[in-house]
């Protein structure tokens, strides 16, 4: 009832201020022509009180008559000798009020639906996520879940989805939080415990930490023959230099797997890279190997200009990355050389190298870690968690940094920004920060070549090209 006298009264003074000019009562209307007559006698007037006090020449206030009095019969011949009179007009106002108001409640009953309860601000959130969590959307559904924790923090399958979720999104460090509410609540559930260990390793770099062991150690306790806590229980050894004892777990585990398990192709390259490790024939220990996987380990005879090539082009790109050291590709092709031919601690000493130079750029950081895994070389490293960036720390410190350190950290930040424009380039606020930031390095070169990339890829999208062309003209490059 009180939306309805609240639409009636807004409805009453919009007809009434839209009426208002057909209920007024009888005016005459004045002209144009009639207006300037008047404002020219004023001007004689004014012209007369000028004469008279001397301000102005007699002769000159005669030709000043003389031009008004013209205007003024120039007007006169446009006066209208019938007057204008503005009357009322109820017959038009009530047309006009029956047109506003039936339009008005018209549409309003065909569109609106007075018969909707009031919905606050939180619920139509609540509404839109539930929409774009039903179409598939992560985001929202892990917004949706995070809210269900809230509103009930001991419900086991709320927190259990929150963490799967979150590893879908690729984030192990926000699902460690969500999967230990869950193993708490689900009593040390081996699956999820699992899940757990395993999340807390992947968020620790790759690295079993003391907490994700004692867990896997539970988990074998309750289910022994449990493949992830094993795996992981290996590469534990492995990281605390057991290698033996992380080889002959690895195998066991792969007798004992069914063929076309999904951990298998991860356990069968880590016994291939430890086998190329440990020096090992790894034909004798795994006889099914591909071809793929007896070169990783080293166990294919190869051709002696094979070794050859491997051994120049690993002495070239020392040589180049010793004078340019700008490449992060280089490192891992330098480091990848080395592993294969059996040089691990050297392979390892340049993704070092890289992950110094690059210390404040995660996404190349990434690529190193996935590379030393990839060469089997993350069991050599300690089990500390590995480098994703700079701290509050190094950033207090970079005031203390000598000049060449200091632009060193900037260059290594700048290619970390190229590098990963290069793999997700729909971004056009980070072309336009790369191409600002070459400029701000003195290296109009490659400013010029990143606004050429970025140009190619956004071709077609005038919003995007009009931004990257101010910003060219700013910076007076790409002309």
């Amino acid at each position: 009832m009180t939306l309805w006298i609240a639409i009636g009264l807004c409805l009453a003074l919009a007809v009434l201020w839209l009426c208002r000019p057909f209920l007024r009562r009888s005016a005459g209307v004045v002209g144009e022509a009639d207006f300037s007559i008047s404002v020219y006698r004023d001007q004689l007037d004014e012209v007369d009180r000028d004469e008279a006090e001397g301000r102005i020449a007699p002769a000159e206030a005669e030709a000043a008559r003389a031009e008004i009095e013209a205007r003024t019969l120039k007007a006169a011949k446009r006066l209208d000798p019938v007057a204008h009179v503005a009357r009322r007009a109820p017959v038009a106002g009530t047309l006009v009020m029956l047109l506003v108001a039936g339009g008005s409640l018209g549409l309003y009953l065909l569109l609106g639906v007075p018969q909707l309860a009031d919905q606050p601000l939180a619920e139509r959130k609540a509404e839109v996520l539930q929409r774009r969590a039903a179409g598939g959307d992560m985001k929202a559904q892990v917004a949706l879940l995070i809210e269900r924790t809230k509103a009930d923090p001991k419900d086991f399958e709320t927190w259990w989805t929150l963490g799967r979720a979150y590893l879908a999104l690729d984030n192990p460090t926000e699902a460690t939080g969500a999967l230990k509410h869950a193993v708490e609540l689900s009593d040390d559930d081996p699956g999820v415990l699992t899940a757990y260990a395993e999340a807390v390793t992947l968020a620790n770099g790759n690295k079993v930490s003391s907490i994700a062991e004692i867990s896997f150690h539970k988990v074998r306790e309750k289910r022994p023959k449990d493949p992830r806590a094993r795996y992981y229980l290996a590469l534990a050894k492995a990281q605390r230099q057991d290698f033996d004892g992380a080889l002959r777990d690895w195998m066991a585990l792969k007798a004992e797997s069914a063929p076309g398990a999904p951990w298998l192709p991860l356990v069968r390259r880590d016994i291939a890279n430890m086998a190329r490790f440990l020096k090992r024939d790894l034909k004798t220990l795994m006889p099914d190997a591909t071809e793929a996987e007896l070169a990783r380990a080293g166990s294919l005879s190869k051709p002696d200009e094979g070794g050859e090539d491997a051994s120049t082009r690993i002495k070239e790109l020392e040589k180049k990355l010793a004078a340019e050291p700008k490449d992060f590709r280089g490192w891992i092709e330098l480091a990848t050389l080395r592993a294969e031919t059996g040089a691990n601690d050297k392979a390892l000493d340049a993704l070092n190298a890289a992950r110094t130079r690059y210390a404040a750029a995660p996404f190349i950081l990434s690529q190193l870690d996935a590379t030393a895994r990839s060469l089997g070389l993350d069991h050599l490293e300690s089990a500390e968690p590995a480098v994703k960036g700079p701290t509050a720390t190094d950033i207090a410190a970079a005031s203390e940094m000598t000049d060449e350190t200091r632009a060193a950290m900037i260059d290594g930040m700048v290619e970390g920004l190229e590098a990963k424009l290069g793999e997700t380039p729909d971004n056009p606020d980070g072309w336009i920060m790369l191409i600002r930031s070459y400029s701000v390095l003195k290296e109009p070169g490659r400013a010029a070549t990143a606004l050429e990339k970025a140009r190619g890829h956004f071709e077609g999208n005038k919003t995007v090209l009009a931004a990257l062309e101010e910003t060219a003209r700013e910076l007076g490059i790409g002309e």
